[in-house]
């Protein structure tokens, strides 16, 4: 039988529950298939004597949130900040608060096109040309669809089994150069950038699937797809021996404000490293160090959770994801093996704004329309009638049964929203003063997520092979690095996350499909 996009999300999240220490036990203990549960059909909530609450559960005012009980508010995914849009644009929307606000909507808007423009001095090596490139619409990115198609929203981060980065290649695998006479960007060339001395880009990479099949208990047949990911044409010569390859796709950027504001200690509320309650789930938190502050502060950005706000994520993917360099991130792409990519950068004579490509009003501008970007409201509720859909009710109570909430934690309240560390940023300047984004503040939000590092198992092995996928050692043929993986690890630390261990992500808007359009 052939399984729809959702039912296979659900197989995968279900085959992970082992690697993430869920179960089938509800979080009070009593077995989640088993909870005595009647529908109210009146109302379209699930009911039952118990109304089984959380076993955890964040110190933040809020009455209990029940496991067989639908919150009142529950449809509104982020509070304030829900947008009713759920078209194409449903993900590109500002948080109300900020519409009704002339001067805080201009600043949005702003930053919205920013988000969508090319730079001058982008490169000497990218992935995308823009922000938008890689978060279409504000949504996911796109997997290629076939190896002949670049990936432009997806990549591969490089580094060996310890954490460290590539020596030659850095962190982040550029699939496009800049040459001089040549528009747009360039692919790579095996040895280019070495005996030609061009800037090419760093390699060409794809993803090719596997067929995996197997059986329900109740003997119904289902099919995955397993990535393999391959990389040719090193532009610099060869990756180190204990090279690791970690896929991303781009992940969604609304929301990010209010998941930021979430208090440090409500996330810690769930963290559980040591699994001392032995529910078999044991998230930790990571932690960062802030670049212009130089604090220690909570990771919850990245999806191996390396960055602490918004403004680092966003100043990280303007020099990694585009060769836009900044403030925070001054340097460019260029390893100190990459003379190539060196000597074009040094060939770029737009760096007018200080020193750096993106000037500090362009980069506020940005992180305002990130942090301020509304949350799609949850379908599947009739609000004149106050009735959810029954396949939705019953899904969720799938999901609680297979103690998916353990990990992806349905509510959270968000706390204070300080304005940006560069300052309060209008249309034209940064002022001093750091006013915090109210629109954001004291809002219950739904993401299902708890911010957290979760060790989900498996392992990856990397090889060299032919085209072919024979044997390869290139002293006759060009050989490509081959990456399989059991389970879901990609077997590169980063951070302090290993190389089995991920972020939760959220999510909500997840059903809107990649960009708005389920």
């Amino acid at each position: 039988m052939k399984h729809t996009f959702n039912q296979i999300i659900l197989i995968t999240a279900l085959s992970a529950l082992t690697a993430c220490g869920g179960g089938s036990q509800s979080t009070n203990g009593n077995s989640a298939g088993n909870t005595n549960t009647d529908t109210n059909t009146d109302k379209g909530e699930q009911t039952s004597t118990g109304n089984h609450a959380f076993k955890v559960q964040a110190d933040d005012g809020l009455a209990p949130l029940l496991i067989d009980r639908v919150d009142e508010n529950e449809h509104l995914s982020a509070g304030d900040a829900t947008t009713n849009i759920i078209d194409r644009n449903a993900f590109s929307q500002a948080a109300q608060k900020i519409v009704e606000a002339p001067q805080l909507d201009a600043v949005f808007k702003a930053g919205d096109f920013t988000f969508r423009s090319n730079h001058d001095g982008q490169g000497p090596l990218f992935n995308n040309t823009s922000c938008q490139g890689c978060h279409v619409k504000d949504g996911r990115g796109n997997v290629p669809a076939s190896s002949q198609e670049a990936m432009t929203s997806m990549f591969l981060r490089v580094g060996d089994s310890l954490g460290n980065v590539e020596p030659t290649y850095g962190d982040q695998l550029q699939v496009f150069g800049t040459i001089e006479g040549q528009s747009g960007g360039v692919l790579a060339k095996e040895r280019g950038a070495l005996d030609e001395g061009l800037a090419y880009g760093e390699a060409y990479t794809w993803v090719e699937y596997e067929t995996i099949t197997g059986q329900f208990a109740n003997g119904e047949s289902y099919s995955l797809r397993k990535p393999i990911y391959k990389i040719k044409d090193l532009a610099y010569g060869p990756f180190i021996a204990d090279v690791q390859f970690s896929a991303r796709v781009t992940p969604h950027v609304y929301g990010s404000g209010l998941l930021e504001s979430i208090p440090e200690q409500s996330i810690l509320t769930y963290a559980d490293p040591t699994d001392s309650d032995k529910d078999g789930i044991s998230g930790r938190a990571a932690y960062t160090t802030h670049p212009i502050t130089g604090e220690r502060q909570l990771a919850r950005f990245g999806q191996k959770a390396v960055t602490g706000s918004v403004l680092q994520q966003i100043a990280g993917a303007y020099r990694g994801d585009m060769g836009v360099t900044n403030s925070i991130n001054p340097d460019e792409p260029c390893t100190a093996l990459q003379v190539a990519c060196s000597e074009q950068a040094n060939r770029e004579n737009d760096k007018h704004h200080d020193g750096v490509d993106l000037n500090d009003i362009d980069l506020a501008q940005v992180e305002f329309y990130n942090r301020t970007l509304a949350v799609p409201k949850r379908r599947g509720y009739d609000a004149s009638t106050d009735v959810w859909q029954a396949d939705v009710l019953a899904g969720r109570a799938q999901f609680f049964a297979a103690n998916c909430h353990s990990c992806h934690v349905p509510r959270h309240k968000t706390g204070a929203a300080p304005g940006s560390v560069l300052g309060d940023v209008d249309l034209v300047s940064i002022k001093d003063s750091r006013t915090n984004i109210t629109a954001l503040e004291q809002q219950v939000i739904y993401p299902y997520t708890d911010l957290l590092l979760h060790d989900m198992g498996g392992a990856c092995t990397v090889t060299r092979e032919s085209l072919k996928a024979e044997p390869c050692d290139d002293s006759t043929q060009q050989c490509v690095y081959v990456q399989r993986c059991n389970g879901l690890a990609d077997g590169r630390p980063e951070g302090e996350a290993t190389g089995t261990e991920w972020k939760t992500p959220a999510l909500w808007g997840l059903g809107l499909g990649t960009n708005g359009q389920s």
